[in-house]
């Protein structure tokens, strides 16, 4: 219960009775959070404590449930933190106010006390599930940076302090923009949330790096909407089914997957428009009330009009991005759900992983093998496979900024801990194959979970699935930049620390995040502070990025990423070459090839001989020295600069994450060096300055 009314934290904490009698009507609990206080009587940002509405004021600050006592939503409230800012906190209550409104969506915007941070309240006049709302809060935190998840991810304690309500540090949260009628006489319906997550969802989707490829199509416009150009054809026949027949379950879905096949037939919005009332566009015209639907208002964003132009736009945009070849989004029917389930199997993995801080913390080989689960987590998400993910030593290490041992025995005490499971040996030019889900725990679970909660707008799997990977991708590019070199550089420890400080923290805060003290965490932020790489914002440390290429250039560390992708470039290089000769060997082909090769110079992409000792063994040191000396030939084609851009991986992990698109890409290369027993073998006189092509250098999984 609260403290009573004779507590000193009573003294000078009330409010107005009228913010009472609000939280009143507006709880969906018959009980409220009191705020507990410290030692010295002052309030605390923590509420504890449980006092019923039907007693009377709390002398100290309260909140109020957001969901009713079977743990659905019935209101929903936006806590934006004014840690990096006031200004951040507030145009982030700008943006959502005025997506909301586009909507026609009630809602009432508070400025939440003196720091500047704000609430953006709406009231639902349907309950929402957990699940729906939680994929709503890491949608809204992905396009919204200020915003706490954490009321909208707890529906057992998650709870927000109501407008007119005392903040601990003075004032009352105040109403700024909106009517209390919002949440008194709440009409936000289901599908008018769906219609929120869709929108929120294309944001994500459009602000993601990986989410705007280059154009492979071109795109024209008439009368303002955009089409492919090319000539009409008719509708494929899944698409005409879809259509003409009934629609049933998501309506969003079946109206996205015929506007992207009517883009991908060279289709326009008049043709769309004529057909407007064929059974398929449903969702264009109507919106779902409870267990049926109503018709959309006739002006507006929420207008059939609207909407069908908005999601045309979008379908295009979407057609002309994919390759040629490349399957059109809205033909996979099982992607959609793959990306949600696992997202959701990351999501639980970082959850767990988070709630162990100190198995991570105690020792610099537990923050490397953090990385590499985060890395893992991350080759999950783009492949979409919630099953297991090819990943070999080299391209762990890259992608964490460690060296190819680490990465392995990082692996291997990840296993022995049960984390992670190898599913498959590495074999031949094929890597091992791990899983982030042993035994399929957690997928069966999600699973489960998925299939019982309510169903979800169209896009908010892949959404989701961006959201995650562009949060891991900007964490380990962070943690894994030449400045943190473990030898000269900052060391394991500051960059692990530098690369979880997405948000404004406290120090607090920062020693929860790895399991450390207090003193310890203090004495490395105190390094990286000296640098100039964080620094103390009001009651927060904060990144500073525009450091990292100088610390790097003090410290000597400059290049050190690229020269490691280099030498793993050349070593997967060797690798692939010796497994051909492997593969001519097994094939009984060596000895027709090594006459041909005599005969004349090395055509196409095949591979020269590889260098023999005397005896007949494969000479590896020679084979080295003639690839270092071939890669630095004026007319070669050959490089070992980074890893390849044009590699079959996916180009969210190295576009985002190698050292050679990193800022520190400049310094010495590797020390190319000839070799005398070059000279004397002789498999490499028809070497042809042509080597073999930059992909086949990924393809070894050693």
């Amino acid at each position: 219960m609260s403290p009573a009314p004779g507590h000193p934290a009573n003294r000078g904490t009330g409010s107005t009775p009228d913010a009472w009698s609000l939280t009143a009507r507006i709880s969906p609990r018959r009980v409220v959070r009191a705020a507990a206080v410290d030692a010295n009587g002052q309030p605390l940002n923590a509420y504890p404590l449980v006092h019923p509405l039907a007693g009377a004021q709390p002398w100290t600050p309260w909140a109020v449930h957001l969901t009713d006592p079977q743990g659905r939503y019935r209101l929903l409230c936006a806590d934006l933190d004014a840690k990096p800012s006031a200004e951040a906190a507030a145009a982030d209550a700008t943006r959502l106010s005025s997506v909301l409104s586009e909507l026609e969506m009630p809602h009432l915007v508070c400025a939440s006390g003196p720091t500047g941070g704000r609430h953006v309240w709406l009231g639902l006049h349907e309950s929402l599930d957990a699940e729906v709302v939680s994929a709503l809060a890491y949608l809204l935190k992905a396009w919204l940076p200020t915003l706490d998840v954490a009321p909208l991810v707890n529906p057992t304690s998650g709870c927000v302090r109501p407008p007119g309500t005392p903040h601990r540090l003075g004032g009352v949260s105040q109403v700024i923009a909106g009517s209390l009628r919002a949440l008194t006489d709440a009409t936000v319906t289901t599908d008018q949330v769906h219609a929120l997550m869709s929108r929120i969802a294309e944001n994500v989707q459009l602000a993601a790096p990986s989410a705007a490829p280059p154009q492979h199509r071109p795109v024209a416009e008439a009368n303002g909407m955009p089409f492919l150009p090319g000539t009409k054809r008719p509708l494929s026949a899944g698409c005409r089914a879809l259509l003409n027949a009934t629609p049933t379950g998501d309506l969003s879905a079946v109206l996205w997957r015929v506007l992207c096949g009517a883009a991908a037939a060279r289709w326009r919005f008049s043709d769309i428009a004529a057909i407007a009332d064929a059974p398929g566009l449903e969702h264009a015209r109507t919106l779902r009330a409870g267990a049926t639907r109503v018709p959309r208002p006739t002006s507006g964003p929420a207008s059939p009009v609207a909407v069908l132009r908005r999601q045309w736009t979008r379908a295009v945009r979407t057609v002309a991005e994919l390759a040629p070849g490349q399957p059109q989004e809205g033909t996979d029917a099982s992607f959609e759900l793959r990306a949600e389930v696992v997202a959701a199997i990351v999501r639980a993995v970082q959850h767990r992983a988070d709630a162990t801080p100190g198995r991570w913390g105690r020792s610099r080989a537990g923050l490397a093998q953090r990385r590499i689960l985060d890395a893992l987590c991350l080759f999950h998400l783009q492949a979409v496979r919630p099953d297991e993910v090819e990943a070999d030593i080299r391209r762990l290490a890259l992608t964490c900024g460690l060296d190819r041992e680490t990465a392995r025995r990082s692996l291997l005490a990840l296993a022995a801990d049960g984390w992670i499971s190898r599913t498959r040996n590495a074999a031949g030019r094929r890597g091992a194959r791990w899983t982030i889900d042993p035994g399929g725990v957690v997928h069966t679970r999600v699973s489960r979970t998925l299939s019982q909660a309510d169903p979800r707008p169209a896009g908010t799997g892949p959404a989701l699935r961006t959201a995650l990977g562009t949060e891991l991708v900007n964490r380990l590019r962070a943690s894994a930049l030449d400045a943190f070199a473990t030898t000269g550089g900052l060391g394991l420890e500051a960059g692990s620390l530098y690369g979880r400080l997405a948000d404004s923290l406290d120090s607090v805060q920062c020693s929860q995040l790895l399991g450390w003290s207090i003193e310890k965490t203090t004495r490395v932020l105190q390094r990286l502070g000296s640098v100039g790489l964080v620094e103390w914002r009001g009651s927060c440390w904060q990144r500073v990025a525009d450091a990292l290429d100088r610390v790097a250039v003090d410290r000597g560390t400059e290049g050190v990423g690229r020269r490691r992708a280099d030498l793993y470039a050349e070593e997967r290089a060797l690798w692939a070459w010796w497994r051909e000769e492997l593969d001519l060997m097994r094939a009984g082909r060596l000895r027709k090839r090594r006459q041909r090769l005599r005969s004349q110079p090395r055509q196409g992409i095949s591979w020269p001989m590889h260098p023999r000792r005397p005896d007949g063994k494969a000479d590896f040191v020679a084979a080295r020295h003639a690839m270092q000396r071939r890669s630095v030939a004026p007319n070669s084609s050959m490089s070992f600069r980074g890893t390849p851009k044009i590699s079959s991986f996916s180009r969210l992990t190295f576009d985002a994450l190698s050292p050679k698109s990193a800022p520190n890409r400049t310094g010495p290369g590797l020390p190319w060096t000839s070799h005398p027993q070059l000279e004397r073998t002789r498999s490499f006189k028809n070497l042809h300055p042509g080597c073999p092509p930059t992909a086949l250098f990924l393809t070894s999984g050693r």
